[in-house]
């Protein structure tokens, strides 16, 4: 591409930065299965304790093991340590499957795998992806399976799921309350769709087979095969009912404290040739947000006595490196807008689609479809305000930070405009 249009795409791009910590960073070496004998070849890494809530404790201390918000990464284990195990020795342990079992998906792994339900049934492939859960799945198309299984309109799945307890004396899988997680964060890359609850036995029921609640994943661009990392607290969380009328429907705080374990989903259809789906987990950790102080609080109502805090913010979620990710996205998101006035495939002139098309090609990785994603932080401040009379009112803090980031944005959104109207200029200057 012409130099011009890099500087161009130079002034909407200037660093895709982690507002509160960073992404996690592959690391090679040896792993272990937690809770078992083989230990990881670092003498001074610390235990995980397999109750939650032992933390700093003369019991944590005497047992010599500490509680960390990382269940899984590089360094942890084939197995993910949910702390929540049942004394059965079997949670976190990843089962990957597809929907429908005959559904034309070949899993393409980087080492032998096998489907027991077993701690070491991925272990050479996570040992050979540095301590991550990676390979590639290939759905056939059209042309390579028979002609009864075609069908355009049906969708493709394959399941990466881990639970929470693991299974008990019965092999059922049990549930546990994860309320104290307060959300979840995940580190991974590729076409995952969305990240799915799978709750009790008894509230599956009641929702019905085709619904759940989920979070929606930034699904990452075929040029992106960045790690990142997304946090989601539990009030992110959305319901599907799958088209079907749920009408006893369980509650939210009801599933969250019920709940068997966690589903990546990565999803594909039908196309007249097999396409691939490369994919990374790369890590999972509790979200973990520290409890807001309710001294001293400050409603914007004067009216509001103020009795507790509702949720929180961080700070950095409204940082300047926030706005340098929002001017990005505009940046694409306005030139795809203009492009849909310009029929480029039918332009006449080779020169000026080919650059108005690879232009496009180019920031298709910028455009990022969760941009406004909340981390954890170490100094969490109100967002809403719960008063004496049960309603809410916001917080002077939370009103003042908002104010200066919408003024802030109200500017860049003009700036990402100008340099998206320059990139298509330019495109459209040229000539054979």
């Amino acid at each position: 591409m012409n130099n011009k249009i890099y500087s161009l795409m130079a002034l909407g791009a200037i660093l895709f930065a982690a507002a509160c910590s960073d992404n996690v960073s592959p690391i090679s070496g040896s792993t272990s299965v937690p809770n078992m004998d083989n230990n990881l070849n670092i003498p001074q890494s610390p235990v995980l304790c397999s109750v939650i809530g032992v933390t700093d404790s003369l019991e944590a201390l005497e047992k010599g093991c500490i509680w960390s918000p990382e269940m899984w990464g590089p360094t942890t284990g084939y197995r993910v340590r949910t702390g929540y195990d049942n004394g059965t020795n079997t949670s976190g342990i990843w089962t990957v499957s597809t929907f429908p079992d005959n559904g034309n998906i070949v899993m393409e792994w980087p080492a032998n795998a096998t489907t027991e339900y077993d701690s070491m049934a991925l272990a050479d492939v996570i040992d050979k992806c540095g301590g991550s859960l990676c390979g590639k799945v290939l759905f056939k198309g059209k042309n390579s399976i028979p002609e009864n299984e075609y069908d355009p309109n049906a969708y493709r799945e394959v399941y990466f799921d881990f639970y929470l307890a693991g299974k008990n004396a019965s092999g059922k899988f049990e549930s546990v309350d994860v309320r104290d997680m307060g959300g979840i964060c995940v580190s991974y890359s590729g076409h995952f769709q969305s990240l799915i609850f799978i709750p009790d036995d008894s509230l599956a029921a009641l929702i019905g087979p085709t619904a759940y609640y989920y979070e929606q994943l930034s699904i990452s661009s075929e040029a992106d095969s960045k790690v990142k990392e997304n946090c989601y607290s539990w009030n992110r969380y959305n319901f599907s009912s799958g088209g079907e009328i749920v009408r006893n429907r369980p509650s939210f705080e009801d599933v969250i404290s019920h709940l068997k374990g966690f589903r990546f989903v990565l999803d594909g259809g039908y196309g007249e040739d097999y396409y691939e789906r490369e994919f990374k987990i790369a890590g999972i950790s509790r979200y973990n947000t520290p409890r807001v102080s309710t001294n001293n609080l400050h409603p914007v109502r004067t009216d509001c006595e103020p009795v507790s805090v509702m949720n929180s913010f961080c700070e950095c979620d409204y940082s300047d490196d926030r706005i340098s990710v929002f001017k990005e996205d505009s940046v694409a998101i306005s030139y795809h807008y203009h492009m849909r006035f310009i029929d480029a495939m039918f332009l006449s002139d080779s020169t000026k689609k080919d650059c108005l098309l690879s232009t496009f090609n180019k920031l298709i990785p910028f455009e990022r479809k969760t941009l406004f994603v909340e981390k954890p932080c170490d100094n969490p401040l109100p967002r809403y305000i719960m008063c004496s009379d049960g309603t809410e009112s916001e917080s002077v803090e939370f009103t003042e930070v908002l104010t200066e980031y919408s003024n802030k944005i109200e500017s860049i959104t003009q700036d990402a405009r100008a340099i998206a109207d320059s990139l298509i200029n330019h495109c459209l200057s040229l000539s054979n």
